[in-house]
């Protein structure tokens, strides 16, 4: 057994922005926010939430896509936080509630590559986007497409540890799993409510200090 790896949300941690929100904000019509809306109230799960939305893009194409894509940045220390985790032969590990055409693309863009990630799969298929969700739970309390829980709860038979580092709803239900947590906006204030100790951070730099504390 190893003796941690890191597990890490992508949209508004490793990218800026999240980049579907942003991305359906964009080129959605208006109806995309009362869908946002019920999602975020628990009325649909966030796989329903993600095809409704999609639908509601009217142009929507690969090429809308791949435009959009190349206009989300991400986190400027996170290269740097990726590489030094490959050098010392820490398992990291993207888990996200997001799609992986544009996770992808948006670390290609910035000449990221290599990584584990975890995630819901979508394939153009002319003027729509096709999605699956291979690592779904029908036992998800976040009624998520990607079950963290269940990735968190996988891990601990593989590693000592976990590191977790998230900021928004779909990271909530993760807390209580990790043994170290980094938080920021929703999910530092998630945490304080609750009571969970947690560990703020506001780049990858902050976090890359804490991790070769803790290599240590």
């Amino acid at each position: 057994m190893k003796k941690f790896c890191i597990l890490s949300d992508f949209d508004g941690t490793i990218s800026t922005v999240d980049s579907l929100y942003s991305f359906f904000k964009n080129y959605a019509t208006e109806k995309w926010k009362y869908v946002e809306k019920l999602w975020l109230e628990n009325k649909i799960n966030s796989k329903e939430c993600l095809i409704q939305e999609f639908s509601l893009v009217p142009n929507l194409s690969q090429e809308l896509a791949d435009k959009y894509i190349k206009t989300v940045t991400i986190d400027k220390y996170f290269k740097d936080f990726y590489d030094f985790c490959q050098n010392e032969n820490i398992d990291f590990y993207i888990v996200s509630d997001g799609v992986d055409y544009f996770i992808n693309g948006i670390l290609e863009n910035h000449d990221v590559k290599g990584l584990k990630i975890i995630t819901n799969h979508g394939v153009f298929n002319k003027n729509k986007i096709d999605l699956s969700f291979p690592n779904d739970n029908p036992q998800c309390v976040m009624n998520a497409g990607t079950c963290k829980c269940k990735v968190a709860n996988d891990m601990k038979k593989k590693y000592e540890k976990i590191i977790y580092i998230g900021d928004g709803v779909s990271d909530f239900c993760v807390c209580d799993k990790a043994d170290i947590i980094f938080a920021k906006s929703k999910l530092a204030r998630h945490c304080e409510d609750k009571g969970l100790k947690y560990k703020s951070y506001e780049n990858f730099n902050d976090i890359l200090s804490e991790v070769k504390a803790h290599l240590n």
